[in-house]
C-alpha cells in the first residue's frame, strides 16, 4: 500500500512539472508577436533535441517534454 501511495505521489509531481513547464512556454509564446518567419532564439528557448528518425521524418523534443513529430 505504501509503494502504491509513493507511485501516486510521483505520478503527481510529474503531472505538476508539465503542468508548470507548459506554462512557462506560454509565457514566452504569448511575449513574443505573431511569428512570420524562423525565430533562432525563441527555438533554442523552446527545443531541447532534434531527432532524425528517418529520411522523411524527424521529431522535435521540447524542453518541456513534448515530442513533435514532423513528416518531410
Amino acid at each position: 500500500m505504501r509503494s502504491q501511495r509513493l507511485a501516486y505521489t510521483k505520478t503527481e509531481m510529474e503531472c505538476k512539472n508539465n503542468y508548470e513547464r507548459v506554462r512557462e512556454i506560454e509565457k514566452i509564446l504569448n511575449g513574443h508577436e505573431m511569428i512570420k518567419k524562423f525565430d533562432e532564439e525563441l527555438f533554442g528557448v523552446l527545443v531541447e533535441q532534434i531527432r532524425v528518425v528517418s529520411l522523411v521524418e524527424v521529431e522535435f523534443i521540447l524542453k518541456i517534454g513534448v515530442v513533435v513529430r514532423e513528416i518531410l
